[in-house]
């Protein structure tokens, strides 16, 4: 009996010392810089991908435990999505349709993945232009050195650039900006790219984060009727952003390739952040907490 119990007791230690080196290893992946994160997206643009890009953005940031890092969150930032030049084009009723979507990705986004304690609200940029520009200006005014803005250009630049524009040119020293495709800084309506530079602001091109996360849909699998709630909303959005049915290039997988920035961000940004994700990457981190 006594050889029984040490046998057990030598599995239990050993169990125990995997869990934590485990835990350790999924932890010390998080290594944000200083400062904090504003986050602007479309998704009523033609490309839907947004839809399911937020909910895994909110999620990460959760299991990550730096929920009280985001300090600016707007959706809808194609503030006239009916100028697109490309051959993908959307309908007063579809992006209409995808403000609601949106707002409700981010309410119940916020909810599930929530406090986010420094976010003053979910802003719709097509509602509340106004609001959403004023919201980025006063987090861009409150940057430092030791407290730099990091916003993460999820969409058209044109919110951004207004919110530039009106801001502390001082403070703009601090802010930082992050892209992943020329699909977005070359797509403003009412300001260029290089206008957006010419602000002063510290870019950040990571490359362009469909090549991995821009997937067949059962990598996601593990996601479905998850027991946490906030894991099958993440699975449920993804799969809306599937079915919308503007564009034809999301058909058949799961797309939360903007989410690659804010995972950069999460483990390093320009300091070795993972500029390369994989879902499985994701996947790690939203089950850290």
């Amino acid at each position: 009996m006594k050889r029984y119990f040490l046998i057990v007791s030598f599995f239990f230690t050993q169990l125990c010392w995997l869990n934590a080196v485990q835990a350790a290893n999924m932890t010390s992946v998080v290594n944000p810089p200083e400062g904090r994160l504003a986050i602007v997206i479309d998704g009523n643009s033609p490309d839907p991908d947004d839809v399911g890009a937020t909910s895994v953005m909110l999620g990460i940031l959760k299991g990550a435990g730096l929920t009280d890092r985001l300090v600016h969150y707007s959706h809808s930032c194609d503030l006239n999505p009916f100028r697109n030049p490309g051959i993908q084009k959307i309908d007063k009723i579809n992006e209409m349709r995808r403000q609601k979507i949106l707002q409700y990705v981010a309410d119940e986004g916020l909810s599930h993945f929530g406090p986010f304690d420094n976010l003053r609200a979910d802003y719709n940029c097509r509602q509340d232009q106004e609001g959403a520009t004023q919201d980025l200006v006063d987090a861009i005014n409150s940057s430092s050195k030791s407290d730099p803005l990091w916003i993460i250009e999820a969409g058209e630049p044109d919110l951004i650039g207004y919110a530039l524009e009106a801001a502390d040119s001082k403070a703009i020293d601090y802010v930082h900006v992050v892209s992943h495709h020329p699909a977005n800084d070359n797509s403003g309506d009412f300001f260029t790219w290089q206008q957006i530079l010419d602000f002063g602001v510290t870019e950040h091109q990571i490359g362009d984060q469909n090549v991995e996360l821009q997937t067949p849909t059962d990598k996601w699998d593990w996601a479905k009727d998850h027991q946490n709630k906030g894991i099958a909303f993440i699975w449920r959005m993804l799969a809306y952003a599937e079915h919308d049915g503007v564009v034809d290039f999301q058909e058949n997988k799961f797309d939360c390739s903007d989410a690659g920035m804010v995972y950069w961000w999460i483990t390093g940004a320009n300091n070795g952040g993972n500029k390369l994700s994989t879902p499985e990457d994701m996947k790690t981190m939203l089950l850290m907490n």
